[in-house]
């Protein structure tokens, strides 16, 4: 199953404020910050929804914590995250998905950014790695910081997306606009919102792993001129927990039910400081770069892929028809993602929250489209929760293989 996360923290959601937890998932860092002359890692990400939180779904759920171990053994960085109810995310669950459309929304732009700033730094060398000031206004790295080869958009250092979800997630991942729409509700934010709350929240993240990762990259090195020197180094990320705001209070817009003060995230960061960094916190202030001023971005698209595992759909699951507010044209609309992007839909001939014959005919039907990208695995004998033998370590086969060529295509490009 899952390590423990790299972080647990909350953002809040672009909707209404509300405060959702999230996790982050990162591979060793032998395999997002190799030592000089090993093959650079390639920037992925990856995020799994949860089933219906009235229900018991949270980020805990099995079938979530399945999928999201075969992608991160795959070298993505993977998030999850609880929709508004779920857990300890504040809020209720709506009865029309757009609150919960707007939670997965805010999460897809807060993963895209933080592992886009941990892309940005792994070619600058160790004197070159992001560092947070608290007592600072976080935005994007200045140009005379970046490295001398400006960060590609689209082309071979591009990012791979996988945006997931199981069950009601699944419903929810159909309902997002494209990955493109999202990041331009991003790419200029002013202060105090949420969008660039969860701007600076990825920041600071992405700061405080890359300190871990020069911490290790100086670790392996030390290894190789003597086992006296720099031993005190860690080669395993910190699991640290985030609470609070990146913003002070009276620069926040209203509606902060629940959260912590800054100054208690503050002194969290602080104290993860301190164990992250140990005697060496001297030497690694010397190679950091301080981030003074929001200023507007442009943040590259992604490849997206699409995972659905156990689909529900109006109408082809009785449960979704519940979202009467949506209309088939818009369903349609938003289906047609699944036809332009690499997708891979799972589900078992044993659904009782779908019908067979519909969701066949459908999977079929979108499969068969000219220059159609859309794939899916019927598995006989699995119900909807996948507790029948065998029928798990099949699904996990399938996420695992369209994982691994998804990451292997992304290193041939290179």
């Amino acid at each position: 199953m899952l390590p423990e996360p790299t972080f647990s923290f909350t953002i809040p959601s672009i909707n209404d404020d509300i405060t959702l937890d999230c996790r982050i998932y990162s591979p060793p860092h032998s395999v997002l910050k190799p030592v000089e002359g090993e093959p650079a890692w390639s920037p992925r990400g990856a995020i799994v929804a949860h089933p219906y939180a009235p229900f018991g779904g949270c980020y805990d759920d099995c079938v979530v914590l399945s999928a999201a171990a075969e992608i991160l053994k795959q070298g993505f960085v993977v998030g999850t995250f609880n929709f508004r109810g779920a857990g300890s995310s504040k809020g209720r669950t709506s009865w029309q998905g757009k609150p919960e459309t707007d939670d997965y929304f805010s999460f897809v732009g807060f993963l895209v950014q933080y592992v886009h700033y941990i892309e940005g730094f792994r070619n600058c060398g160790p004197q070159r790695i992001l560092c947070v000031n608290p007592d600072t206004t976080l935005s994007s790295i200045p140009s005379e910081y970046e490295p001398s080869s400006q960060p590609q958009s689209t082309n071979s250092r591009g990012m791979k997306l996988i945006i997931g979800g199981y069950s009601y997630g699944s419903l929810i991942t159909t309902l997002l606009p494209p990955t493109e729409e999202i990041l331009q509700r991003f790419s200029k934010v002013n202060k105090g919102t949420a969008e660039a709350e969860i701007r600076l929240r990825a920041l600071t993240l992405a700061a405080q792993w890359n300190k871990d990762a020069l911490l290790y990259r100086e670790a392996q090195q030390a290894r190789k001129t003597g086992p006296h020197e720099r031993s005190g180094a860690s080669a395993h990320a910190l699991a640290v927990t985030v609470g609070g705001e990146e913003t002070e209070h009276s620069g926040r817009r209203a509606s902060h039910e629940g959260r912590r003060s800054l100054d208690a995230f503050r002194k969290s960061m602080e104290k993860s400081r301190k164990r992250l960094l140990g005697q060496h916190s001297s030497e690694v202030a010397e190679h950091t770069l301080v981030v003074e001023s929001l200023v507007p971005v442009e943040i590259p698209t992604p490849q997206t892929h699409y995972l659905l595992i156990s689909l529900l759909q109006p109408p082809i699951s009785m449960f979704a028809t519940m979202f009467t507010s949506l209309r088939s044209g818009y369903l349609a609309q938003r289906e047609a993602k699944f036809l332009d992007h690499p997708t891979l839909v799972i589900y078992g001939d044993n659904d009782l929250f779908a019908s067979q014959r519909r969701l066949r005919r459908w999977a079929e039907s979108m499969k068969s489209k000219p220059t159609s990208l859309f794939h899916f695995h019927e598995i006989k004998g699995a119900g909807h929760f996948w507790r029948e033998e065998g029928v798990e370590t099949q699904m996990r086969g399938f996420i695992r293989e369209w994982a691994q060529d998804i990451a292997r295509s992304h290193r041939l490009t290179e």
